[in-house]
């Protein structure tokens, strides 16, 4: 008997708790940006494109990403990420920061992104480099 009111109540405060936090996500603003660098003024040139689900899916390792004191000093963060000619990340060089931990963590963050998909009616896919900027 004790079980079971301590179920309806871990249960109650369950379901208050939960129009809160998905209140909270939806008016989140996006606070990442992905973008392509191209060599030429022109956007034919390009081979690749991340999922749309990419600027999400960064946003959510944002906590993750400015943890440290070091991390929490700054506003954002840039990255060039290199994608190769098979669509997936080769490289990434942390653009503003020497922060030894944080550039572990947006290793961990890159190595967990989805491979680039290829844009349909290139006869050849070549290597490609993105600009991400991630703000806290």
């Amino acid at each position: 008997m004790k079980n079971y009111f301590l179920h309806i109540a871990v249960l109650g405060m369950a379901l208050m708790a939960y129009p809160v936090t998905g209140f909270a996500s939806s008016v989140e603003e996006e606070k990442a940006s992905l973008r392509a660098v191209l060599e030429e003024e022109n956007s034919e040139s390009a081979s690749w494109k991340f999922a749309d689900f990419t600027v999400e899916m960064i946003d959510s390792y944002s906590p993750f990403i400015f943890r440290t004191k070091k991390s929490q000093q700054l506003n954002e963060v840039k990255v060039i990420l290199e994608v190769n000619s098979m669509g997936a990340i080769s490289g990434f060089e942390l653009q503003n920061s020497e922060d030894k931990g944080l550039k572990e963590r947006l290793d961990y963050v890159i190595r967990k992104l989805p491979k680039c998909e290829p844009i349909p009616g290139k006869q050849r896919y070549q290597a490609q480099t993105f600009e991400l900027i991630i703000q806290k």
